[in-house]
């Protein structure tokens, strides 16, 4: 009898903790939905975006398009000349006696002429010189690698050009240098500038100078080149990056308009 009350008890506490448990169970229960909705959004999330890989092939598409554009912008011909954000003013030693030379009838009669030769010389060797430009950028595209690629998109405006910069400036510098001295020579730029440097100095008095000038002319447009090809990328850069319409391409308009893209 005592082991039929036993076994009885036994069975009664058993029921009991199974109850218990039962009852216990379904409270955690939207816990754990919320957890496995929450995976699987966050799957949903990654899948919808671009991958790694098309992250580096946009980002090389869209620094190709900006190079392309920009080399075409000022290659062409009044690509510097006519363009008042890249238009080449004289070397800054002759600035300084330019606004003297002009507005004396006589130097400007015999100077004048040659200041403006030359303006339109050092325009004409610097859309040469860009011509040159495009298989330098190519290369530091070629070479860009997906961390350098994650790190442009979400660098934000400006990340790209600044990349491009940095990997091509001294490439850049030296690959034109010749190409300016000879674009120079091919517009027949010293008919005007010895000229002008020998008329400077030769009045160099009557223009307040204390000293001869030997500005470094081909350096000087070398520079200027150089800056307005990457302004005319960032500008580029900055279109994309901004403008759903400017992403021609759908690669484009997948990496840039990507929430990883806009932050």
């Amino acid at each position: 009898m005592m082991m039929r009350k036993l076994i009885f008890l036994f069975t009664y506490l058993g029921i009991s903790v199974l109850g218990n448990a039962q009852v216990k169970l379904p409270k955690a229960l939207p816990n754990v939905a919320q957890a496995v909705q929450g995976l699987k959004s966050l799957g949903q999330g990654m899948e919808s975006g671009p991958s790694i890989e098309e992250i580096g092939a946009g980002l090389k598409e869209a620094l190709d398009a900006g190079v392309a554009t920009g080399v075409s912008q000022l290659s062409r011909v009044g690509g510097f000349a006519e363009n008042l954000l890249y238009r080449i003013p004289l070397p800054p030693e002759i600035q300084s006696v330019e606004e003297k030379i002009r507005k004396n009838p006589l130097l400007n009669a015999g100077i004048g002429p040659k200041l403006d030769g030359l303006i339109a010389a050092m325009n004409q060797g610097a859309e040469v010189a860009v011509k040159e430009a495009t298989p330098i950028f190519k290369e530091a595209i070629t070479d860009m690698t997906i961390k350098d690629a994650l790190g442009i998109l979400q660098g934000g405006d400006g990340a790209a050009t600044a990349y491009l910069r940095q990997e091509t400036s001294d490439g850049i510098q030296a690959a034109f240098a010749p190409i300016i001295e000879a674009a120079l020579k091919t517009v027949d730029a010293g008919r005007y500038w010895t000229p002008l440097i020998q008329a400077v100095n030769a009045n160099k008095k009557v223009l307040g100078l204390t000293e001869d000038i030997e500005p470094d002319l081909p350096t000087y447009v070398n520079a200027r080149a150089r800056e307005a090809m990457y302004k005319e990328i960032g500008i580029q850069e900055q279109k994309i990056r901004k403008d759903p319409l400017a992403r021609t391409s759908a690669l484009l308009k997948s990496v840039f308009g990507s929430k990883i893209a806009q932050g």
